[in-house]
């Protein structure tokens, strides 16, 4: 096997991991719309929270699966707080929830300066983690963390899809995405379902950031880019479309890693160019709207 063709299958595991996690954090930003109708602008203060929290856990020395959880966690607990002051708008004129999302980003990202200061931290990867998997006979090695993070991924998004679509709580979802009203009359209480959907959404973004700051620095402002790389993904995948998510994100990582062999100056304008000509042909994206994990 060529070094040309090592080369771009391991541009495209990396992409790949790449893909993956922006679709946990575009899938927890599709819960929410599908729920709400409302777009979280702030997932990407959730995402930069939880690699936060993963660079903190792991320099107490505790253990990496710690961090993963707590970076899931706390971001969750942050996003049902959210939840409650965004309550007054929901099923409301979007613009207010915008607003609102995206002051809470910018707030979100000041705090962490004030904490954290403008440092770019680094997170080392854990030591069980480090290295390659070698396959002698075709000349290629995989970072271990890679292939760590493509199966952590898998296995959240498996995980959520057994959730959304096998028990009550998945069932309730989906009722109060069909009729809000019928499940009140049921006596179902309402604004714990969003919650929870707000718990569930910003908590996925706040474990693909903790799963990602072993790969890239970490900053404060890291957060506001987060939401242009998960747009395409979303637009893409079906707004609203939890279903959509996983092969829209998967390849456009995918794409994204060979592009930035073939063009590595403009490989991060892949993405977005993707989602202007496929939103061209197919305004609502690839996918039909609905909440299907």
């Amino acid at each position: 096997m060529t070094m040309g063709i090592s080369s771009i299958i391991l541009c495209i595991m990396i992409g790949l991991s790449s893909g993956l996690m922006t679709y946990l954090t575009a899938s927890g930003m599709s819960l929410i719309v599908a729920g709400t109708g409302n777009i979280n602008f702030g997932q990407g203060a959730f995402y930069i929270v939880g690699a936060y929290i993963c660079y903190y856990v792991t320099s107490a020395g505790l253990p990496f699966g710690v961090a993963l959880l707590v970076g899931m966690l706390v971001p969750g607990a942050v996003g049902a707080l959210l939840e409650i002051v965004l309550r007054p708008v929901h099923g409301k004129d979007m613009t207010f929830s915008w607003l609102i999302m995206l002051g809470f980003s910018y707030i979100m990202c000041d705090v962490l300066v004030f904490i954290c200061g403008y440092k770019v931290r680094a997170t080392p990867i854990p030591a069980f983690l480090k290295g390659v998997v070698r396959v002698e006979s075709l000349g290629l090695a995989f970072p271990i963390y890679y292939l760590f993070t493509i199966a952590i991924s898998l296995a959240i998004g498996v995980i959520l899809w057994v959730v959304l679509n096998y028990s009550k709580l998945g069932m309730y979802f989906r009722a109060i995405i069909s009729d809000r009203k019928m499940v009140e009359n049921l006596g179902i209480n309402v604004n714990l379902l969003y919650i929870a959907m707000f718990m569930i959404g910003t908590g996925l973004g706040g474990v693909a950031g903790a799963l990602n700051a072993p790969i890239s620095g970490i900053s404060p402002k890291a957060g506001l880019t987060v939401f242009a790389s998960v747009m395409p993904a979303l637009q893409i995948g079906g707004m609203g479309n939890m279903k959509g998510c996983l092969p829209a994100a998967a390849t456009l990582g995918v794409i994204t890693g060979i592009a930035s062999l073939v063009i590595p100056t403009y490989y991060n304008c892949v993405a977005s160019a993707c989602m202007v000509i496929i939103l061209f042909f197919k305004p609502h994206g690839l996918f039909s709207k609905g909440m299907e994990a």
